[in-house]
């Protein structure tokens, strides 16, 4: 059964990273995004007219040429595939090894100071407050690599210790392996289609950088979810704890969006929690069990 799950999880990343490989060959390839440097005066114009023109646009080229843009699909396409290797190798290993640690454990630290350096890089003051108004997709208009980063390093990173998560805690759900997996590809999409202006709101460009951008935040966070249910089933207090405040902060989150609006801010408020929850459901002893010290037997006398 092990080997069949350890198949199908190889097959279903290869899949994704076959799709994502012919996407970004067949149609990215020729569909060009067009840019627009301000220049000095263009900073000095009023907040209505600054947002008008530029809203949508990108800060520079995404590409310098060809060449880089060929290069990052082959990276991108060969990483999305090693996602399936590394699932398979974590969650049907014999033990968790000392490397698989490591590497989780960096990435972890590494993804989550990533994220939150990116969302409080300058924007122009035209677009808003940066803790209100400024979006991780609207900062990668002007910082295109960045917002690559951004992406790859917060999919890697909560994808790898979600498996790890699994692992550790023995816990082989079909349903979360797969959700975990759609949601942590999805990314791979938002990053690559800018963000576009109002004026572009209903056109597949658009739809699909916000719809994926969705997926990830809801099935990337699905993914732990039900595992932290599973475990609160067991009657565990420590997840049902952990259970209820991720939810509250989700709720929290879609809260602040319907009466603050997005920003990169509140974007990030869901994600430094699951850091900080796997970070100490993986690398700290708070959540283990602890053995129950077995019953010397009695000295007769």
């Amino acid at each position: 059964m092990n080997s069949k799950m350890k198949k199908a999880y190889t097959a279903l990343w290869g899949v994704i990273a076959a799709v994502y490989g012919v996407w970004m060959s067949v149609f990215m390839s020729w569909d060009k995004y067009p840019y627009l440097i301000p220049t000095d005066a263009d900073m000095s114009l009023p907040n209505e007219e600054f947002v008008a023109k530029f809203d949508g646009m990108l800060f520079e080229p995404l590409y310098a040429n060809e060449a880089q843009y060929w290069l990052w699909v082959v990276f991108s396409t060969v990483l999305l595939f090693l996602y399936g290797v590394f699932m398979s190798k974590t969650l049907f290993s014999e033990k968790i090894s000392k490397a698989t640690t490591v590497f989780c454990a960096v990435n972890l630290v590494a993804g989550c100071a990533f994220i939150t350096w990116y969302g409080f890089l300058g924007f122009p003051a035209q677009f808003g407050n940066i803790l209100t108004d400024v979006t991780a997709s609207m900062l990668g208009l002007r910082y295109p690599w960045y917002f690559k980063i951004w992406g790859v390093l917060a999919s890697l990173s909560i994808f790898t210790n979600t498996m790890y998560m699994y692992r550790k805690n023995n816990y082989q759900g079909k349903a979360g392996a797969i959700i975990a997996s759609l949601g942590c590809a999805a990314i791979y999409v938002t990053i690559n289609v800018p963000s576009a202006g109002l004026d572009l709101v209903m056109t597949a460009r658009c739809l699909s950088h916000w719809a994926t951008a969705l997926i990830f935040a809801f099935l990337g966070a699905a993914g732990v979810i039900i595992f932290l249910l599973h475990k609160s089933k067991q009657k565990d207090k420590k997840y049902i704890v952990a259970t209820v405040i991720f939810v509250a902060v989700l709720l929290l989150m879609l809260v602040l969006l319907v009466t603050v609006g997005k920003s990169a801010f509140i974007e990030n408020l869901p994600m430094w929690v699951v850091y900080v929850l796997l970070f100490i459901i993986n690398f700290t002893p708070f959540f283990d069990k602890k053995k129950t010290e077995e019953k010397q037997p009695q000295k007769v006398h």
